[in-house]
């Protein structure tokens, strides 16, 4: 699979413009600011594929990449940013609610966790929203650069015992010192083989 030929294939902010058939998808998923678009960007090897902005909430649409005729890795929308409009929030909770329950070939979730807190209510919903309707899921737990080596270690325990995980479940990444993007390309790469 060349992580070079990555491009944007398509950006929906209608439910008639979700991409529900085809090649396999990967969705990725986590609260505003939790480092998604750094995240995408560090497992593409490009700096600005995902645009990082320093405003929460700036990904307003379900973006779809083009990884190879196999394969789409899907940018949602973060939530929890309270800034936006109330309809705004709608518009994507029903969006995202159709994404999930019609997609015919989304084969996981990975979702994204900020390591230097606990996991929000909102984490916990999305968890318990998501589980039964996808068998593969990967917890990310970004900016462990940012604590400790034990610090890394407890949030880890904890959030595998909060969620009932299992160890292969749970990946400590750093965008800056690019820990644990080969096990989220591994755990992608197996489940689309």
């Amino acid at each position: 699979m060349n992580l070079k030929q990555v491009t944007l294939e398509k950006t929906a902010y209608l439910p008639d413009q979700l991409i529900l058939t085809g090649p396999a998808q990967i969705a990725f998923a986590g609260r505003s600011n939790v480092g998604k678009s750094s995240l995408l960007n560090k497992l593409f090897n490009r700096k600005n594929l995902a645009k990082v902005s320093q405003t929460p909430g700036k990904t307003r649409s379900i973006n779809f990449f083009r990884v190879d005729p196999r394969l789409y890795l899907v940018d949602l929308p973060g939530y929890g940013y309270a800034k936006v409009a109330g309809h705004e929030r709608k518009r994507w909770g029903d969006l995202l609610e159709l994404y999930f329950q019609q997609t015919e070939t989304l084969k996981g979730l990975v979702h994204l966790i900020d390591s230097r807190h606990d996991p929000t209510s909102l984490d916990r919903q999305l968890h318990e929203w998501t589980s039964p309707l996808l068998e593969n899921h990967l917890y990310v737990l970004t900016k462990v650069d940012k604590i400790s080596t034990n610090k890394r270690k407890q949030t880890e325990q904890r959030l595998m015992k909060e969620f009932g995980l299992r160890q292969e479940q749970v990946v400590l990444f750093s965008t800056e010192l690019g820990d644990g993007k080969q096990k989220i390309l591994k755990w992608i790469f197996d489940l689309i083989e």
